[in-house]
């Protein structure tokens, strides 16, 4: 929008030549759409921003009577050029950024002869409907946030989740016999790290789940949980299954705020052929920074599960609290070789892990609470190690088991 008035004549002179100024406003796109590469801390992307409108002023000056016959010219100039410019033919220039107010005073002086005549003309713009975009692609050289990424979308370009997104191209719960999918987008460079997850239980088969944190201990939803008694099945990268039995079980908890952290205690050590996970670790924020318009870690690639056995990508979005305890948020991609290897997160997907993967590792960050949050475990170190220990002395079996903690300190920090 545009307002004009005016604000002086001639300076007090001797008026020889007389003109008024109209003006011709019309709606138009002011800026396009553009996009461009933008590297902000440990982030690469791309920068959209989307086109901005507004009005596009030209002043009109009419001369309405002139002492003399000689030709007139006119000149303008504005007190504000670097946000309100103005042409050498009264058009004005939008030099404000997008969704902003400016306004000018233009100065506009008439000359016919030796005659001259100045009139100053008030003009505020307004540019608006433009915004930005910012869609992290990856990280920077050396970045924590590279290490994290690129494991995930190197599997996932051009992969095809018709053959590539199952874990198993068979389950037989009864046999029991499992083949894992030589062609599971992960498979070729995290076989053995996939053996942390297990694919069955005795008191519900495919769901509650069930991650190995450590050779004797395994998490899942605390809504979902399995119990004294309940079997486990974990399954070894050549297809070996290995059976334990659930001794101890309990919620972990966290100031004294229940969470959805259920902690199980197996009968015996898991052979050296299945491999407990990390944990993604807290303090991450040194090492993945909050952008200007994103929290710390936000978009990082993340590998869940879901009761089928289906490797699932989703983005992280942000840390935060539920019920007074650590919590993560996920969701859908934005990338499109991620998000053609999501699926939604359904009723009986509860406990299924969500890993960050990085190296040949995968780092624990949470289990399904809900569709898009749960427990962030690197949050709950001390909680778990403690549950660690309790479960143990119930048992009578102190099994000198800790938590191991991802480390990100060869990482630049931000």
């Amino acid at each position: 929008m545009a307002t004009l008035g005016t604000v002086s004549i001639n300076e007090g002179k001797v008026l020889r030549l007389w003109f008024e100024v109209d003006q011709f406003r019309e709606p138009t796109q002011i800026t396009p759409d553009t996009s461009a590469p933008y590297t902000e801390d440990d982030k690469e992307g791309q920068r959209f921003t989307t086109s901005s409108t507004g009005e596009q002023v030209t002043l009109v000056p009419v001369v309405t009577y002139s002492l003399n016959d000689d030709p007139i010219s006119f000149a303008y100039s504005s007190d504000n050029p670097t946000e309100i410019d103005v042409a050498p033919d009264g058009q004005i220039a939008f030099m404000v950024a997008p969704e902003s107010t400016a306004s000018a005073i233009i100065t506009i002086v008439s000359t016919s002869g030796t005659a001259t005549t100045t009139r100053t003309v008030g003009v505020t713009l307004t540019l608006s409907g433009a915004s930005v975009i910012e869609v992290i692609e990856g990280g920077v050289v050396g970045s924590a946030r590279k290490a994290l990424s690129d494991p995930m979308d190197t599997a996932l370009s051009g992969a095809n989740p018709a053959t590539q997104q199952k874990v198993y191209t068979s389950q037989d719960h009864v046999t029991p016999a499992y083949v894992r999918n030589t062609n599971f987008f992960l498979q070729g460079t995290h076989a053995e790290a996939l053996t942390c997850a297990s694919p069955w239980n005795s008191r519900q088969a495919g769901n509650r789940a069930g991650t190995a944190i450590t050779a004797r201990h395994a998490v899942l939803a605390n809504h979902y949980p399995l119990f004294a008694g309940d079997t486990l099945r974990f399954i070894a990268s050549d297809n070996t299954v290995i059976t334990r039995t659930v001794v101890q079980a309990a919620r972990i908890f966290y100031n004294g705020n229940g969470t959805d952290a259920w902690m199980i205690l197996f009968d015996s050590d898991l052979p050296a052929s299945i491999t407990p996970c990390k944990l993604f670790p807290d303090g991450y924020q040194t090492y993945l920074p909050a952008g200007a318009t994103t929290a710390a870690a936000a978009t990082l690639p993340l590998l869940a599960m879901d009761f089928s056995e289906n490797g699932i990508a989703l983005d992280l979005i942000a840390e935060s609290t539920f019920a007074s305890s650590p919590t993560m948020a996920f969701g859908a991609p934005t990338i499109p070789h991620r998000l053609a290897f999501y699926d939604p997160i359904i009723s009986g997907d509860s406990g299924n892990p969500i890993f960050a993967v990085i190296g040949s590792e995968l780092w624990l960050l949470s289990t399904f609470f809900g569709a898009g949050s749960g427990p962030f475990y690197g949050g709950l170190v001390s909680e778990l190690n403690a549950m660690i220990t309790t479960l143990d002395t119930l048992q009578g079996d102190i099994t000198g088991h800790t938590v191991t903690v991802g480390d990100l300190s060869s990482y630049t920090t931000y």
